[in-house]
């Protein structure tokens, strides 16, 4: 068989034009909510403490409500949790990132005859200057 095709795509939220949601945040605030540290999931996911804390600001200033309540430390230590809203917003991408991707496989599956033409030369076909199939 000739080369394998697939589809990637790319879903994020935005709120006017200031990204709010998307995998990397959302990866962001599950490391948060698992840990209980906005430091330890700094650590967990590989992005600084002083980027990660940025892009909660960011968000929080986005949509105008806090994501992520912090308490500072001192003898029980301080930490970090998702508030209700964060719970909301990403149960709420989670939804619409699953939707997103059945919509998009769903229609790559329906254009496979593009990518595999039956006589299986649609990239040598293109490349020598051909009519697509």
């Amino acid at each position: 068989m000739g080369k394998r095709w697939g589809l990637r795509s790319k879903l994020w939220l935005e709120c006017e034009g200031n990204p709010v949601m998307g995998e990397g945040r959302m990866k962001m605030l599950q490391s948060i909510d698992r840990n209980g540290s906005i430091k330890l999931a700094a650590h967990e996911t590989g992005i600084s403490y002083r980027r990660m804390r940025g892009a909660i600001r960011e968000m929080e200033r986005a949509i105008g409500f806090p994501l992520v309540r912090t308490q500072r430390g001192g003898g029980g230590g301080g930490g970090a949790g998702l508030t209700p809203a964060a719970h909301a917003l990403m149960e709420a991408f989670e939804k619409l990132s699953a939707g997103f991707q059945r919509n998009a496989d769903a229609r790559f599956d329906d254009m496979l005859d593009f990518f595999y033409p039956p006589n299986g030369n649609f990239c040598h076909s293109v490349a020598e200057g051909d009519d697509a199939p």
